[in-house]
């Protein structure tokens, strides 16, 4: 399903599936200045490529590779849309690992992405690299009105579950990066319009690094991933056993420890494709 809001000079293309619904998630795909944010998620290809064929975009931006948020590149690649995504994203939504149960479930499998002829994004629209929920995640500024399409940015305040690969202290660069823009709106992927982003970004940011600050001496002290996670972020039995630990309080946690050095992450850099 395929519901569709407006916010002024924005539309807001929110995809859900009764599977999504089940679990409780939206994801929403974002249409400004005729250039496209996001794709949506595999199972609701087939609706976007209705909306494409009756309101056709110029271009379309990928904020990163996640399904939730790629998951529709294939249909607009094939539509000929011109696309524009990192370098990193391009290579994973070519050729998509194996997704756990639990994102099937919620999301579908993503295609293999053919032929992408590629996309400017226009001067009123930026994008920047903002890593830390994964390496090749970028936010999109549009300068001209003072919003910022924020990918995962954001999500919520104090979101303690992590997978794997994300990157807390990264994360935190990330956010005062784009706090320094003053945004006057956000929309964030899962969330929709954010009312009060500036304040909301810096009780993320400072969230974050006062529980990075937790766990740090628990670390020193020679604790474990597991007992730090219980004792600073708390119980997620329900997320531990519903994701087969793909997305765990523990990974937040391990992520910390590995990025004690606070050494920058290597990437290849945006890039237009």
């Amino acid at each position: 399903m395929l519901h569709t809001l407006h916010h002024g000079d924005v539309t807001e293309l929110r995809c859900t599936t009764w599977r999504s619904r089940s679990v409780g998630f939206q994801v929403s795909a974002f249409l400004v200045r005729g250039v496209l944010v996001d794709t949506g998620f595999p199972d609701c290809a087939g609706a976007l490529a209705w909306f494409i064929a009756t309101d056709r975009p110029d271009g379309c931006l990928v904020t990163h590779f996640h399904e939730d948020h790629s998951g529709g590149v294939a249909v607009v690649a094939r539509a000929g849309v011109p696309v524009w995504m990192d370098a990193r994203t391009a290579d994973r939504v070519r050729q998509p690992d194996r997704i756990g149960f639990y994102r099937r479930y919620t999301w579908g499998s993503p295609s293999p992405v053919g032929t992408v002829t590629p996309f400017t994004p226009p001067g009123s629209l930026e994008c920047l690299a903002t890593p830390g929920h994964s390496d090749d995640h970028h936010a999109v500024w549009d300068r001209e009105t003072g919003t910022l399409f924020g990918g995962d940015l954001f999500i919520g305040v104090k979101v303690r579950g992590s997978h794997a690969n994300e990157q807390p202290r990264t994360l935190v660069r990330s956010l005062r990066q784009v706090i320094a823009l003053r945004p006057a709106r956000l929309f964030d992927a899962h969330r929709g319009l954010v009312e009060n982003p500036v304040d909301l970004l810096t009780a993320k940011a400072d969230w974050l690094e006062q529980t990075i600050a937790s766990i740090d001496p628990l670390i020193a002290d020679g604790l474990d991933d597991t007992t730090i996670a219980r004792r600073v972020l708390g119980n997620d039995w329900f997320s531990r056993a519903f994701t087969a630990g793909d997305y765990t309080m523990r990974n937040f946690v391990r992520s910390v420890r590995l990025t004690a050095g606070d050494a920058e992450p290597r990437g290849s850099g945006p890039v237009g494709r």
